[in-house]
């Protein structure tokens, strides 16, 4: 079984959004367009899962949305379209469920910028408070490969830095981006398979 250290299940997430949010300046309520998981099966493979859904039409209203669809390359209608969000957070806890139920170790979750993508996800619907959260991915490519007075690197400089190969789909998407992370940890953390 390829598990993380400290009696962890490494399981790492990813969001896309309607924008910055909570991070924003000014602030304002955005909402979680696009979530993925990757983490390590017992035989050493990488297992990957994501999901649109649509957070209800007053975050696109507008063109509120317009700057982080393009980025993300996910159009209103794939979203208008998608499963509502409350419904994928549930898909999302089955699936933590389920990777915790065939591992021996606890889910430990991480993000590569986990000050992003953790207030989203402790909001309602999802509310993932309940799993214990990982140090940050970024931070600690940050101190390993750019020097702690470094910029934060974007997860595709880590990459590039790391020479890893990007996994499909593409950068901006949830899955490709969790499982992107998911390898820049491994590699940052001395895990590498």
């Amino acid at each position: 079984m390829h598990a993380s250290g400290a009696g962890q299940q490494i399981v790492v997430i990813d969001t896309e959004t309607t924008g910055l949010g909570h991070v924003d300046r000014p602030p304002r309520d955005d909402a979680v367009i696009q979530v993925g998981l990757a983490w390590r099966d017992r035989d050493g493979s990488v297992r990957n899962w994501h999901r649109t859904c649509n957070p209800g039409e007053e975050y696109l209203r507008g063109g509120r949305a317009r700057d982080a669809l393009r980025i993300s390359g996910i159009t209103e209608k794939e979203v208008l379209d998608s499963p509502p969000a409350r419904q994928v957070a549930g898909e999302l806890v089955e699936n933590l469920r389920f990777v915790n139920s065939h591992h021996v170790k606890e889910v430990e979750i991480r993000a590569y910028n986990r000050a992003f993508d953790e207030p989203f996800l402790a909001e309602e619907p999802w509310e993932l408070g309940k799993f214990r959260w990982g140090p940050c991915i970024m931070l600690a490519a940050q101190s390993r490969l750019f020097g702690k007075y470094a910029k934060w690197p974007r997860l595709e400089e880590s990459m590039n830095a790391l020479r890893l190969e990007w996994p499909a789909p593409r950068a901006h998407h949830a899955g490709a981006d969790s499982h992107a992370a998911l390898l820049v940890d491994e590699a940052v953390s001395g895990r590498r398979p």
